[in-house]
């Protein structure tokens, strides 16, 4: 008589430690999805990141190459617009330099 008692109770902890290992592998399951889900909405939202920091970028440093050519340009037309003084400069040169041979 207690023989099937014990058989019974035997059948009831595996069914137990079956709902265990399922309820085991379902939470598994979810973590993996809710790892998969979080991970690619990070994915996303860096990818979104990265190309709005880049386009702020291209767009800064395109200001900046326009600002620095325009600069440039100007330095330019000022250097040109000096008066060159080339006989000054050659009789400069030739006062400097010690003329003869040694």
């Amino acid at each position: 008589m207690n023989e099937p008692v014990l058989y019974h109770l035997l059948q009831v902890e595996r069914e137990a430690a079956t709902l265990v290992e399922d309820a085991q592998a379902e939470a598994d399951r979810r973590l993996a999805a809710g790892e998969q889900q979080n991970r690619t909405q990070y994915d996303e939202r860096y990818g979104q990141e990265v190309a709005s920091i880049d386009e702020k970028y291209a767009t800064k440093r395109a200001a900046l190459e326009a600002s620095y050519q325009q600069e440039l340009e100007g330095y330019r037309e000022s250097l040109n617009a000096l008066p060159v003084y080339r006989e000054r400069f050659s009789a400069l040169v030739a006062s400097l330099l010690p003329s003869g041979n040694p």
